[in-house]
């Protein structure tokens, strides 16, 4: 594991966000799927992509790649092939998902290599929806053993009680002759809007551009709400990712403008307390704990439970990071309570921190505005933001 230095310092006045992962995997996943060929333009260099998209070339489809975009050439299941090698997916909950519930719409074995903590989160509401539709599907520690075809009814119903991901997956590969409802969603409905978008941008067009990601912006947005003016060059409100909620959160505080090249950030003036329903943009919480933590209120975040199913229990973890920075946090039912406070510590901290990138990037954030200090695995934040530390270069 990489340990990194962190300075006390700024940030640059003008930061270049990377495109959205989000919508990359999705429309990877889409354009595999579609009958002729396909081009995606601005896509990320985020490790979660790339293993998607080796994924695909190793189940026969073929890409061609220029620069930060792509094009892929034929389909599946028609391009599949004889696959001896299994394929490893690294941690990328939207990587598997959404390729586990393509390659059962083919009918030839498949395994894929799980990351450790990836094997940890939920995967039951899909394996038994397969098996319950002809096909088989069974984990056995880090592999995934899969193969279809699914006979699927004219409807079906996926558990989302516990992540979106799966039925986001089965909209995207079976849609075209099954309608899917989604059951017991208690949290993200806009990543379920986004399948559903991305579907319908597939119909206008036979290349498409990756937007700006708003997860990654939340990190440097936060701390210029706390720190500095900052502008964001092509950043625009999206209504379909659940994290451009922060958006309207620093509109509260005065804190955030739109203007015609992208957005722009000033430091909150006035402090107050807020209360917000987190349960649709569970990854903005960690940088939006980093921000309220720093502004005088009692705040709330509402709809929590879900984090515990995360790259890491980033419930736990984000309470582990406030009380390393002096903060009164705690937890009452499904929220997260959080004292804010103006206090900057004048002691460089040394963190050791979970393989979860957001964690990572938000230690970043309080390591940059506090004094200073070291974080380990530096290398976590490739999964989706591997520039983020050219953020700290003086």
């Amino acid at each position: 594991m990489k340990s990194l230095k962190v300075k006390k310092g700024e940030l640059p006045s003008i930061i270049h966000i990377p495109s959205s992962k989000s919508y990359a995997n999705r429309m990877l996943i889409l354009a595999s799927l579609n009958k002729g060929p396909f081009q995606l333009d601005n896509l990320p260099a985020a490790s979660d992509v790339i293993h998607l998209i080796h994924s695909l070339e190793q189940v026969g489809l073929l890409i061609e790649r220029n620069g930060n975009s792509l094009t892929v050439i034929n389909s599946f299941p028609q391009c599949e092939r004889d696959l001896a090698n299994e394929i490893s997916v690294g941690e990328g909950g939207t990587t598997a998902r959404f390729l586990a519930a393509m390659l059962v719409k083919g009918s030839r074995p498949y395994t894929l290599l799980l990351g450790p903590r990836l094997s940890q989160r939920p995967w039951d509401e899909f394996i038994n929806f397969v098996n319950q539709y002809g096909g088989k599907a069974k984990l056995l520690e880090r592999r995934l053993y899969l193969q279809g075809p699914l006979n699927l009814p004219k409807k079906v119903r996926v558990d989302c009680s516990r992540t979106t991901q799966f039925a986001s997956a089965v909209m995207m590969s079976f849609s075209s002759r099954t309608e899917v409802i989604p059951e017991n969603m208690n949290s993200s409905h806009s990543y379920w809007n986004l399948t559903l978008q991305n579907i319908l941008d597939m119909q206008k067009s036979e290349v498409y551009s990756i937007p700006l990601d708003w997860s990654s912006a939340s990190y440097p947005l936060a701390y210029a709400a706390l720190a500095q003016k900052t502008e964001f060059p092509g950043l625009k409100f999206d209504p379909f990712q659940s994290d451009a909620k922060f958006f309207n959160i620093l509109k509260s505080f005065s804190a955030i403008e739109s203007y015609e090249g992208g957005i722009r950030v000033n430091p909150v003036k006035e402090p107050r307390s807020i209360e917000v329903d987190v349960s649709d943009c569970l990854d903005l919480v960690p940088a939006l704990a980093f921000f309220l933590s720093h502004i005088e209120g009692r705040h709330i975040l509402k709809g929590v439970s879900n984090l515990v199913h995360k790259e890491s229990d980033r419930l736990t973890e984000v309470m582990k990071l406030l009380k390393k920075f002096e903060r009164i946090a705690g937890t009452e039912g499904d929220d997260l309570l959080i004292e804010g406070s103006k206090l900057i510590l004048t002691t460089p901290q040394d963190l050791i921190l979970p393989d979860d990138h957001r964690m990572v990037m938000t230690a970043g954030m309080f390591l940059r505005l506090h004094a200073g200090g070291s974080l380990t695995p530096a290398e976590a934040v490739d999964k989706s933001y591997p520039g983020f530390f050219n953020l700290f270069l003086d």
